[in-house]
């Protein structure tokens, strides 16, 4: 089942299998740290493609699930360990006042191991790839966007889903802030994954609706004001068997759904986590009940580690207390060391020159990453080089429900894959994706969504679950 999720991370759906495809395996390092490792199909089973899966979270080691979906479709496929060792997900201590530790893990690490890569490929079947691609999801998504903005000629086809485009500032200044709504003394929670069904079951109460057909989705969670004041505790109810929530909860989960201020009222991140993602806080921004799991959330190990060893050039180290950092104090080093971590660049001008082509999904449904992130990212690509400049080679898909990596409230099943090569290869281009539940979930929803701007809506009547109950319209 880890490979399927990890195919559906990637956009390369795959049954579920129980041992590797038959391939060669070529391990090898990269001066200074890089570590790779390239499983090659043997010479009938090669669809004479190339893909690297992008390593996520933190990186910090050579995965051995996150290539099974590429060389299941018959690729030579590559991965990396971010140019350090790690433990997952978010161990920093590799970053430690390393700015080439840094530099290989936010984008090098991919372009060198890829330049060997397709010299072994070369070597092993006596050619080279006829096309080369690359996919990932969170900061394996960074890695398509900043090969597209650092190394144009690296990759034909990027698949991009989750991307984290400011990612210095979402480690620096929301984990921190997810962490102390959570954490308001910096080690005891609030608040559990056990209190998630009720919040859940709240906010669709008062949302799902929204969008014209209530089907426990939220098609848009800009569009949602929710108060979470509904769920403080009344006479009766009882917090402990999760019927309600306490003060200090309802202030936690205020906070959550906001976005990051200082002491003066005033925004200093404007991606808070979306209403309606609910279902993706456990381990990610609530930890379970009872006894701490060490590593859970993320979003406390994110800004611990993050601000104590990554957010800054000259990081302050392990003994720092993370919960006296004040980001806007700090701002013009953050910013230093985001020309570094960032995928933020906006004219792709370079990878639009050479051909290339780029498909980013991301799910409204993720509580790691905001999707108006990238939806605000791409909005400034489109400003500067023209929509219809930038329709010709990159489209992006928001999806209602859709989790950060695998599941969600709605469905998350596509294969972005074969889209991508139809049209580097063909040069068609899609004109929807179609989205699913998993294989054999009944009833089986399935419904297509259009490249952003256009919208997916439902019609008024007719199956919910059913593709042909919605219609594409302007956003």
């Amino acid at each position: 089942m880890m490979f399927v999720r990890r195919s559906h991370s990637q956009g390369n759906p795959m049954q579920e299998i129980s041992v590797y495809p038959t391939h060669c395996k070529v391990e090898g390092y990269i001066t200074p740290s890089v570590k790779f490792s390239l499983s090659l199909p043997l010479s009938n089973a090669w669809n004479g493609r190339f893909m690297l899966a992008a390593c996520d979270a933190w990186c910090g080691k050579v995965g051995e699930d996150i290539v099974v979906p590429g060389l299941h479709g018959g690729y030579a496929t590559l991965t990396n360990d971010g140019g350090h060792y790690g433990r997952a997900p978010f161990d920093g201590v590799w970053a430690h006042n390393n700015q080439q530790a840094r530099v290989d893990f936010a984008y090098r690490a991919n372009h060198v191991s890829a330049q060997a890569a397709k010299a072994i490929i070369s070597e092993f079947y006596g050619k080279g790839p006829h096309h080369s691609y690359i996919a990932g999801f969170s900061k394996g998504g960074n890695a398509g966007l900043m090969t597209v903005q650092r190394y144009p000629e690296d990759f034909d086809g990027v698949f991009v889903k989750a991307p984290v485009v400011h990612y210095n500032p979402k480690n620096a200044a929301h984990f921190p802030w997810l962490a102390l709504a959570v954490y308001p003394d910096g080690k005891r929670p609030v608040m559990a994954s056990d209190k998630i069904p009720l919040i859940h079951r709240s906010v669709t109460q008062a949302c799902d609706a929204l969008d014209g057909a209530r089907d426990g989705v939220i098609d848009d969670p800009r569009q949602c004001r929710y108060d979470p004041a509904i769920l403080l505790c009344k006479a009766g109810q009882s917090e402990g068997k999760n019927e309600c929530l306490n003060g200090a909860q309802v202030a936690a989960l205020r906070k959550i759904y906001t976005k990051p201020t200082n002491e003066r009222g005033e925004t200093y991140f404007d991606y808070p986590v979306d209403i309606g993602s609910e279902m993706d806080w456990a381990g990610s921004i609530l930890p379970p009940p009872g006894p701490a799991v060490p590593g859970i959330p993320f979003a406390l190990t994110g800004a611990a580690t993050g601000l104590r060893y990554m957010a800054v050039k000259d990081n302050p180290g392990p003994g720092y207390d993370w919960t006296q950092f004040h980001y806007v104090k700090e701002k013009a080093r953050i910013d230093e060391m985001s020309r570094t971590l960032d995928p933020d660049a906006i004219d792709l001008s370079a990878f639009h020159a050479r051909g290339g082509k780029m498909i980013i999904v991301h799910g409204w449904g993720d509580a790691m990453v905001s999707a108006a992130m990238t939806i605000d990212w791409f909005a400034e690509v489109n400003k500067k080089m023209g929509a219809g400049t930038v329709a010709d080679f990159v489209q992006l898909y928001v999806i209602p429900g859709m989790a950060h990596g695998s599941g969600g409230t709605g469905p998350f099943v596509f294969d972005a894959q074969s889209a991508l090569v139809r049209w580097v290869e063909q040069k068609v281009a899609p004109s929807q994706l179609m989205m699913g539940d998993m294989p054999g979930t009944a009833p089986m929803r399935q419904r297509a969504f259009y490249p952003w701007p256009a919208l997916s809506r439902y019609k008024g009547k007719g199956d919910m679950g059913a593709t042909e109950s919605y219609r594409r319209t302007a956003p």
